[in-house]
C-alpha cells in the first residue's frame, strides 16, 4: 500500500525515529511543502445550513480538515467519508474528534449568501443552487460524522491563503462541461489547541490518521508564536 507522506509540526517533542517513521512514504508530490506551523489559525466559516462557525467549534478536539468541492467527482468525494470514518473511530477510542469538509467554491459576486436555502429564486446574481444541493447531499450522506462548511468569497479567500490551498481553473477534461478545477488535496490535522499538528495527502488511510492522533495526543508541544501566525491570514491572497 502506498502511504501518504505526513509533515508534522516541529513544535511536537517526539523522538527523531518516530518523526521519521510518521513521515515515511513511497511517493511524494512536489517539493514545496510548507511547515505545518506556517498554516492555519483561521476558522471563520458557515455550515451548510448557514450557521456561523468560529474557532470555538474546533477547540478541544482533534479535527481532520479538508478543503475541496462538494460538486467534485474525484478525490473530494473519496476523502469526505474517509475523514468522517477516521474521526468516528477515534471517538470510539475515547478521543474527542471531528471531521470537517470546507467547500471552497466561491458564490457568485453579489449573491445574498453562500448557501442559505431561503435566498430569493430571482436574485440577479444567481443562487448557486448546484453547490448548495451538493453540500446538502454530502452532509446528509455522512450524518453527524462530517461537518460540511463554506463561506463567502472573502472568508474563503482568507481561509485558502491561511492554509495554502491552491486552486486554478483549467480547460475541461474529457466528458466535462465548462471548466475543470485543479486544487491541492491535503488532509490537515488540527490539534485541540486549533493549531495545525500536521498534514498528509488525500490518500491517507483511516488507520493512518487514527495512529497519527494516538501518537501525538500524549506528546508535549512547544509554544508557537501565535502573533506571527495571525499576520499570515490574508498575505498574498489579494496582492497585499
Amino acid at each position: 500500500m502506498n502511504l501518504s507522506p505526513i509533515r508534522l509540526s516541529e513544535s511536537y517533542v517526539i523522538p527523531a525515529a518516530q518523526r521519521t517513521q510518521l513521515a515515511a512514504a513511497s511517493h511524494i508530490y512536489g517539493d514545496a511543502q510548507p511547515s505545518p506551523d506556517e498554516l492555519g489559525s483561521f476558522f471563520d466559516f458557515t455550515n451548510w445550513r448557514g450557521k456561523s462557525i468560529s474557532n470555538s467549534h474546533f477547540l478541544g478536539r482533534w479535527t481532520f480538515l479538508y478543503f475541496g468541492y462538494s460538486r467534485c467527482h474525484g478525490s473530494c468525494l473519496a476523502v469526505a467519508p474517509r475523514i468522517a470514518r477516521a474521526a468516528k473511530m477515534l471517538r470510539g477510542r475515547r478521543f474527542s474528534s471531528k471531521a470537517a469538509f470546507v467547500d471552497i467554491e466561491s458564490s457568485p459576486v453579489g449573491a445574498v449568501s453562500p448557501i442559505s436555502l431561503e435566498d430569493g429564486a430571482n436574485h440577479p446574481h444567481g443562487n448557486n443552487w448546484d453547490k448548495r444541493i451538493a453540500m446538502a447531499r454530502l452532509a446528509l450522506s455522512q450524518g453527524s460524522d462530517l461537518d460540511v462548511l463554506t463561506g463567502n468569497r472573502f472568508q474563503l479567500a482568507q481561509a485558502t491563503s491561511a492554509f495554502h490551498v491552491l486552486r486554478e481553473h483549467v480547460p475541461p477534461r474529457p466528458g466535462e462541461d465548462n471548466l475543470s478545477i485543479n486544487h491541492s488535496s491535503i488532509i490537515y490535522l488540527v490539534g485541540p489547541d486549533t493549531l495545525i499538528a500536521g498534514y498528509g495527502y488525500h490518500d491517507m488511510a483511516e488507520a493512518q490518521m487514527v495512529s497519527l492522533v494516538e501518537q501525538l495526543d500524549g506528546a508535549k508541544r512547544s509554544k508557537i508564536d501565535l502573533a506571527a501566525i495571525r499576520k499570515r491570514y490574508i498575505r498574498g491572497a489579494c496582492g497585499g
